[in-house]
């Protein structure tokens, strides 16, 4: 089920459709408008759009950096686990 969401960017507010993939539209939402307030506070962008720009890129660079983490995490699990096989297997 598609819900309305509203968020705040640079004193104006913007509504827009979320679809019920996204589970959780206001925790996105807020991240997106907390990333542009962080992009305005640096002060070193001089338009509206550079600044969405920046805000768009530090989301980038946050999401690969969570998805290397993940990546690592997945291989770190999958060799304890062969260990652990391993080592049932040898004493079964």
């Amino acid at each position: 089920m598609d819900r309305l969401i509203s968020i705040e960017l640079f004193g104006q507010a913007y509504t827009f459709r979320a679809s019920g993939q996204v589970s959780q539209p206001e925790e996105v939402a807020n991240y997106v408008a907390g990333e542009v307030e962080k992009a305005v506070a640096a002060g070193e962008t001089p338009s509206k759009l550079d600044t969405v720009i920046l805000a768009a890129l530090n989301m980038a660079n946050d999401y690969f950096e969570m998805r290397r983490s993940r990546q690592n995490l997945v291989r770190d699990i999958e060799k304890r686990c062969k260990i652990l096989i391993e080592h049932i297997d040898a004493n079964a």
